[in-house]
Protein backbone atom coordinates (compact mmCIF):
# COMPACT_ATOMS: atom_id res chain seq x y z
CA UNK A 1 0.00 0.00 0.00
CA UNK A 2 1.74 3.28 -0.68
CA UNK A 3 1.79 5.95 1.98
CA UNK A 4 -0.05 9.01 1.81
CA UNK A 5 0.80 12.24 -0.05
CA UNK A 6 1.73 15.14 2.15
CA UNK A 7 -0.37 17.78 1.99
CA UNK A 8 2.68 20.44 1.36
CA UNK A 9 5.83 20.80 -0.16
CA UNK A 10 9.31 22.25 1.77
CA UNK A 11 11.68 24.17 0.34
CA UNK A 12 14.12 26.76 0.95
CA UNK A 13 14.32 29.81 -0.45
CA UNK A 14 16.88 32.94 -0.91
CA UNK A 15 15.47 36.70 -0.97
CA UNK A 16 16.71 39.90 -1.19
CA UNK A 17 17.33 41.18 2.69
CA UNK A 18 17.04 44.90 1.85
CA UNK A 19 20.28 45.75 4.64
CA UNK A 20 23.51 44.44 3.59
CA UNK A 21 25.29 42.86 6.43
CA UNK A 22 27.90 45.08 7.66
CA UNK A 23 31.24 43.47 8.84
CA UNK A 24 33.16 44.91 11.78
CA UNK A 25 31.26 44.88 14.94
CA UNK A 26 31.75 43.19 17.74
CA UNK A 27 29.50 41.97 20.84
CA UNK A 28 28.21 44.83 23.14
CA UNK A 29 28.65 42.19 26.31
CA UNK A 30 30.78 39.36 27.56
CA UNK A 31 28.08 36.21 27.06
CA UNK A 32 26.30 37.03 23.84
CA UNK A 33 24.42 33.73 23.84
CA UNK A 34 22.88 34.97 27.26
CA UNK A 35 19.44 36.30 25.25
CA UNK A 36 16.33 37.05 27.23
CA UNK A 37 14.27 39.01 24.50
CA UNK A 38 14.71 38.64 20.75
CA UNK A 39 13.94 41.47 18.34
CA UNK A 40 10.29 41.60 16.93
CA UNK A 41 7.32 40.49 18.32
CA UNK A 42 7.38 38.74 21.69
CA UNK A 43 4.98 38.17 24.41
CA UNK A 44 6.40 40.37 27.29
CA UNK A 45 6.60 38.57 30.35
CA UNK A 46 6.62 41.31 32.96
CA UNK A 47 3.95 42.99 31.87
CA UNK A 48 1.78 40.14 30.14
CA UNK A 49 0.86 40.99 26.78
CA UNK A 50 2.46 41.35 23.61
CA UNK A 51 5.21 44.21 22.57
CA UNK A 52 7.44 44.53 19.57
CA UNK A 53 10.61 44.82 20.73
CA UNK A 54 13.03 47.16 19.37
CA UNK A 55 16.55 45.30 20.61
CA UNK A 56 17.87 42.99 21.92
CA UNK A 57 18.01 42.13 25.92
CA UNK A 58 21.37 40.71 27.05
CA UNK A 59 20.81 38.86 30.67
CA UNK A 60 23.54 39.32 33.13
CA UNK A 61 24.93 40.60 36.54
CA UNK A 62 25.11 44.01 37.62
CA UNK A 63 28.09 45.00 36.90
CA UNK A 64 29.26 43.44 34.10
CA UNK A 65 31.33 44.38 31.57
CA UNK A 66 29.65 46.60 28.45
CA UNK A 67 31.61 47.33 25.32
CA UNK A 68 31.55 49.20 22.15
CA UNK A 69 30.43 47.62 19.11
CA UNK A 70 32.33 49.71 16.91
CA UNK A 71 34.62 52.49 16.14
CA UNK A 72 32.40 55.55 16.68
CA UNK A 73 31.88 58.89 18.88
CA UNK A 74 29.77 59.32 21.73
CA UNK A 75 26.71 61.11 20.74
CA UNK A 76 24.49 61.01 23.79
CA UNK A 77 25.07 60.42 27.54
CA UNK A 78 21.81 60.31 29.58
CA UNK A 79 21.63 59.68 33.64
CA UNK A 80 18.33 58.15 35.05
CA UNK A 81 15.01 59.66 35.07
CA UNK A 82 16.02 61.52 31.93
CA UNK A 83 12.76 62.71 30.00
CA UNK A 84 14.13 61.27 26.46
CA UNK A 85 14.75 57.73 27.40
CA UNK A 86 12.88 57.97 31.00
CA UNK A 87 11.95 53.89 31.03
CA UNK A 88 15.67 53.27 29.67
CA UNK A 89 17.36 54.31 33.40
CA UNK A 90 21.00 55.52 32.12
CA UNK A 91 21.05 55.22 28.42
CA UNK A 92 24.42 55.49 26.32
CA UNK A 93 24.20 56.04 22.41
CA UNK A 94 27.43 55.55 20.18
CA UNK A 95 27.13 57.19 16.56
CA UNK A 96 28.96 55.28 13.91
CA UNK A 97 30.33 55.66 10.65
CA UNK A 98 29.02 53.54 7.90
CA UNK A 99 32.08 52.05 5.82
CA UNK A 100 29.51 51.51 2.77
CA UNK A 101 26.55 53.41 2.64
CA UNK A 102 23.74 51.71 1.60
CA UNK A 103 19.23 52.69 1.07
CA UNK A 104 16.80 52.00 3.44
CA UNK A 105 13.40 53.42 2.95
CA UNK A 106 14.56 55.14 -0.35
CA UNK A 107 17.50 57.06 2.18
CA UNK A 108 21.10 56.92 2.20
CA UNK A 109 22.51 55.62 5.42
CA UNK A 110 25.84 56.67 6.13
CA UNK A 111 25.84 56.17 10.02
CA UNK A 112 23.75 54.10 12.17
CA UNK A 113 23.77 54.44 16.09
CA UNK A 114 23.99 51.75 18.92
CA UNK A 115 22.27 52.59 22.07
CA UNK A 116 23.06 50.51 25.48
CA UNK A 117 19.64 51.03 28.18
CA UNK A 118 19.41 50.09 31.56
CA UNK A 119 23.16 50.79 32.64
CA UNK A 120 24.62 50.81 36.27
CA UNK A 121 27.22 52.78 35.01
CA UNK A 122 28.36 54.69 32.14
CA UNK A 123 32.47 55.38 31.72
CA UNK A 124 32.81 57.54 28.60
CA UNK A 125 31.43 61.29 27.76
CA UNK A 126 29.76 62.80 25.18
CA UNK A 127 31.70 63.65 22.16
CA UNK A 128 34.32 61.16 22.95
CA UNK A 129 36.22 58.61 20.15
CA UNK A 130 35.49 55.25 21.42
CA UNK A 131 37.10 52.01 19.46
CA UNK A 132 35.15 48.66 18.91
CA UNK A 133 35.73 46.10 22.13
CA UNK A 134 36.12 49.35 24.58
CA UNK A 135 34.87 49.07 27.98
CA UNK A 136 31.92 51.66 28.23
CA UNK A 137 29.67 51.41 30.62
CA UNK A 138 28.53 48.55 33.12
CA UNK A 139 25.53 46.41 33.02
CA UNK A 140 22.65 47.15 35.51
CA UNK A 141 18.74 47.46 36.45
CA UNK A 142 18.14 51.37 36.35
CA UNK A 143 14.73 52.64 34.63
CA UNK A 144 11.93 50.37 33.98
CA UNK A 145 13.08 46.73 34.27
CA UNK A 146 12.92 43.99 36.92
CA UNK A 147 16.07 41.88 36.09
CA UNK A 148 19.67 43.05 35.13
CA UNK A 149 19.94 43.54 31.63
CA UNK A 150 21.50 45.49 28.41
CA UNK A 151 18.22 46.42 26.33
CA UNK A 152 20.69 46.91 22.77
CA UNK A 153 19.63 48.77 19.45
CA UNK A 154 20.77 49.52 16.41
CA UNK A 155 18.70 52.42 14.56
CA UNK A 156 20.19 53.65 10.98
CA UNK A 157 20.48 57.36 10.21
CA UNK A 158 18.64 58.82 12.98
CA UNK A 159 17.95 57.90 16.60
CA UNK A 160 13.94 59.42 15.62
CA UNK A 161 11.06 56.67 15.91
CA UNK A 162 8.49 57.26 13.16
CA UNK A 163 6.18 57.81 16.40
CA UNK A 164 8.48 61.00 17.53
CA UNK A 165 8.76 62.18 14.02
CA UNK A 166 5.20 62.38 13.73
CA UNK A 167 4.91 64.14 16.88
CA UNK A 168 7.74 67.06 16.13
CA UNK A 169 7.03 67.44 12.44
CA UNK A 170 9.57 70.36 12.48
CA UNK A 171 12.79 68.41 13.96
CA UNK A 172 15.14 67.95 11.78
CA UNK A 173 14.81 64.00 12.30
CA UNK A 174 11.17 63.98 10.81
CA UNK A 175 12.37 64.16 7.38
CA UNK A 176 13.33 60.33 7.26
CA UNK A 177 9.92 59.53 7.34
CA UNK A 178 10.93 55.89 8.74
CA UNK A 179 10.83 53.85 12.20
CA UNK A 180 14.88 53.66 12.45
CA UNK A 181 15.54 50.60 14.85
CA UNK A 182 16.42 47.36 12.96
CA UNK A 183 17.44 43.90 14.13
CA UNK A 184 20.77 44.28 15.78
CA UNK A 185 22.04 40.51 14.89
CA UNK A 186 22.70 42.17 11.14
CA UNK A 187 25.48 44.22 12.81
CA UNK A 188 27.10 42.10 15.82
CA UNK A 189 25.83 38.43 14.76
CA UNK A 190 27.85 35.47 14.60
CA UNK A 191 27.33 32.09 13.20
CA UNK A 192 23.86 30.66 13.37
CA UNK A 193 22.84 26.97 12.67
CA UNK A 194 19.56 27.23 10.36
CA UNK A 195 17.52 24.82 13.00
CA UNK A 196 13.99 26.06 11.71
CA UNK A 197 11.16 24.49 11.74
CA UNK A 198 7.62 24.70 10.23
CA UNK A 199 4.52 22.95 11.08
CA UNK A 200 0.59 23.63 10.64
CA UNK A 201 -3.07 22.36 12.08
CA UNK A 202 -6.28 22.72 10.02
CA UNK A 203 -8.44 24.87 10.82
CA UNK A 204 -10.13 27.18 11.76
CA UNK A 205 -8.56 29.03 12.67
CA UNK A 206 -5.83 27.55 10.46
CA UNK A 207 -2.31 27.26 12.56
CA UNK A 208 0.76 27.33 11.51
CA UNK A 209 3.84 27.13 14.36
CA UNK A 210 7.31 28.64 13.07
CA UNK A 211 9.78 27.52 15.31
CA UNK A 212 13.91 28.77 15.83
CA UNK A 213 16.35 26.95 18.15
CA UNK A 214 18.32 29.71 19.97
CA UNK A 215 21.12 30.38 18.01
CA UNK A 216 18.52 31.00 14.89
CA UNK A 217 17.12 34.10 16.50
CA UNK A 218 17.27 36.06 12.59
CA UNK A 219 13.59 35.94 11.66
CA UNK A 220 13.01 38.96 9.23
CA UNK A 221 10.02 38.31 6.91
CA UNK A 222 6.59 36.10 6.83
CA UNK A 223 5.09 36.18 3.20
CA UNK A 224 2.09 34.60 2.73
CA UNK A 225 -0.79 34.86 -0.44
CA UNK A 226 -2.27 36.73 2.15
CA UNK A 227 0.17 39.57 2.96
CA UNK A 228 3.20 40.59 4.43
CA UNK A 229 5.14 41.20 7.72
CA UNK A 230 8.94 42.45 7.80
CA UNK A 231 10.26 43.23 10.92
CA UNK A 232 12.78 45.45 9.72
CA UNK A 233 11.19 48.25 7.44
CA UNK A 234 8.15 47.38 8.96
CA UNK A 235 6.26 46.53 5.86
CA UNK A 236 2.28 45.15 7.02
CA UNK A 237 2.93 46.71 10.39
CA UNK A 238 1.93 50.16 11.48
CA UNK A 239 4.65 51.99 13.42
CA UNK A 240 3.26 55.33 13.65
CA UNK A 241 2.41 54.29 17.65
CA UNK A 242 4.09 52.02 20.23
CA UNK A 243 -0.15 51.29 20.19
CA UNK A 244 -0.17 50.24 16.85
CA UNK A 245 3.13 48.37 16.56
CA UNK A 246 1.94 46.15 19.62
CA UNK A 247 -1.11 44.97 18.02
CA UNK A 248 -0.59 41.60 16.22
CA UNK A 249 -3.91 41.16 14.81
CA UNK A 250 -3.69 42.26 11.37
CA UNK A 251 -6.46 41.19 9.90
CA UNK A 252 -5.61 38.76 7.81
CA UNK A 253 -3.62 37.06 10.36
CA UNK A 254 -3.19 37.28 14.14
CA UNK A 255 0.66 36.33 14.96
CA UNK A 256 1.19 34.77 18.65
CA UNK A 257 4.45 34.79 19.97
CA UNK A 258 5.07 32.33 22.76
CA UNK A 259 7.22 33.06 26.19
CA UNK A 260 10.75 33.27 25.77
CA UNK A 261 13.21 33.71 28.32
CA UNK A 262 17.02 33.07 28.61
CA UNK A 263 15.92 29.37 29.91
CA UNK A 264 13.92 28.97 26.44
CA UNK A 265 15.45 26.54 24.29
CA UNK A 266 13.18 27.40 21.30
CA UNK A 267 11.57 31.00 19.60
CA UNK A 268 7.85 29.90 18.45
CA UNK A 269 5.37 31.98 16.67
CA UNK A 270 1.76 30.89 16.22
CA UNK A 271 0.29 32.15 13.10
CA UNK A 272 -4.15 31.90 13.13
CA UNK A 273 -5.46 32.35 9.91
CA UNK A 274 -9.26 32.89 9.09
CA UNK A 275 -8.24 31.11 6.02
CA UNK A 276 -5.83 28.32 4.86
CA UNK A 277 -2.50 30.26 2.77
CA UNK A 278 -1.73 28.92 -0.33
CA UNK A 279 1.97 29.21 0.99
CA UNK A 280 3.71 30.55 4.07
CA UNK A 281 7.83 31.56 3.79
CA UNK A 282 10.05 32.60 6.61
CA UNK A 283 13.10 34.31 6.20
CA UNK A 284 16.03 35.83 8.37
CA UNK A 285 17.70 39.52 7.95
CA UNK A 286 19.86 37.35 5.80
CA UNK A 287 17.42 36.37 3.31
CA UNK A 288 17.68 32.77 4.08
CA UNK A 289 14.32 30.96 4.80
CA UNK A 290 11.92 27.49 4.18
CA UNK A 291 8.91 28.34 1.86
CA UNK A 292 5.94 25.65 2.78
CA UNK A 293 3.50 25.07 0.46
CA UNK A 294 -0.41 23.81 1.13
CA UNK A 295 -1.79 22.25 -1.42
Amino acid sequence: MLAATPDFSESPVRVHNGIPRQEGFGYPVVRPERITSPFGPRWKSTEERYDFHRGIDFYGQIGEPIFAVAEGEVFRVYGEGNRVYPNGGNTLIIRHDVVTPFNFHGKAIGKIYSLYLHLDKILVEAGEQVCKGQHVAAMGQSGSTRFTHLHFEIRLGTTCSLEYQRQHSRKVCAAYGFDPHVHPLLFIDGPHQGRIAISHQPGPPYVVTYSASRADLHLNEIATDKGLLNFNTREGIDATSTAAMDDFDFGWVCLRPERFSGRNKLLVYRLEFSEPPAFVQFTDIFGDGLRREFH
